[in-house]
């Protein structure tokens, strides 16, 4: 039993959770046959079998049951353990500087900050609206100490700052389900001459804004905007209420009321999130904080439509 490691049962954990190994391998930044081997040596040092696997897929044996109902408490018996360690050393009052656009509406941010609180419950959370740009001077100046935007046309190097790729995401309209688009699957770009579309004000993301009115405009028409907001719930409300169809990311629409709904856009490039942040970081607040937040953008991702190359 001593020779049990954390992190085999952390991929237990996670493959309980999922019953799947692919996904669960992409959640554990592992790949499939490493995932395989680290469940079987976990089995083979606890003695029984955690696992049925066949055909039809994974399932939990009755051990394998029990152990993924405890093994939270194990998870809470070691954050616990590192919090007394950061209390002994005087350390009890943290702090993180993020900085975004609240318009992105990045689901992944709140259950890694929640998660973050369980570790360092004391924690004080500051935003800052900035874009890209903005973010890579702050982290250097130390306004900041963590960034996450859309770039588009790729990120300025700067040899101070780390570019972490969290996920692409498709573009996609926003509409009722009594939409004439509703039930068309893959839209064209041009399908959306005629619409009445909500967007993203330019002032959120000036070269996205621009390169989605090129790409309208290269498909052969002047997108009629009838609304640009800040704010992405605005927008999802304004689509709610009938006033016009909405484009934009997958992510932005991750949760949603049950009378819309999203159809994939062709012919416009996938977005990619970044997450930006000091390249000679050592804080263990803010590498905790890095860490989560790439692992939740990594769970969004599996919940995400499928990235495909754009038509």
């Amino acid at each position: 039993m001593r020779a049990i490691e954390l992190r085999q049962l952390r991929y237990f954990s996670i493959l309980a959770r999922e019953l799947h190994f692919g996904r669960a391998a992409d959640l554990a930044s592992v790949t499939q046959s490493a995932l395989s081997q680290q469940i079987a040596k976990l089995e083979e040092l606890v003695g029984v079998q955690l696992l049925n696997r066949d055909r039809r897929g994974v399932s939990l044996t009755a051990s394998g049951i029990a152990l993924r109902d405890s093994i939270e408490a194990i998870f809470t018996q070691v954050d616990h353990a590192l919090r007394t360690t950061r209390d002994a050393a005087g350390h009890k009052n943290f702090k993180v500087s993020i900085g975004l656009v609240e318009y992105a509406n990045l689901p992944f941010i709140p259950p890694a900050l929640i998660r973050l609180q369980a570790l360092y419950p004391d924690v004080t959370v500051l935003r800052h609206e900035l874009n890209t740009a903005q973010q890579m001077a702050a982290l250097v100046k130390h306004d900041i100490d963590v960034g996450f935007g859309v770039p588009v046309g790729g990120t300025p190097y700067d040899g101070d700052v780390t570019v972490h790729p969290l996920f692409e995401a498709r573009w996609a309209l926003l509409m009722r389900s009594d939409h004439r688009l509703a039930n068309v699957d893959g839209l064209n770009l041009c399908d959306l001459a005629r619409e009445r579309l909500i967007v993203s004000a330019r002032a959120v993301n000036a070269p996205l804004y621009d390169a989605l009115v090129a790409h309208c405009q290269q498909a052969g028409f002047k997108p009629n905007f009838v609304y640009e907001t800040t704010q992405a719930q605005v927008g999802i409300t304004l689509v709610e209420q009938g006033l016009g169809a909405m484009i934009g990311t997958t992510y932005v629409f991750s949760s949603l009321p049950k009378t819309l709904h999203y159809r994939l856009i062709n012919g416009l490039e996938p977005t990619t999130v970044q997450m930006l942040s000091r390249a000679d970081e050592r804080d263990s607040l803010i590498l905790d904080f890095i860490e989560l937040a790439a692992e939740e953008a990594r769970c969004l991702q599996t919940r995400l439509a499928p990235v495909r190359p754009a038509d």
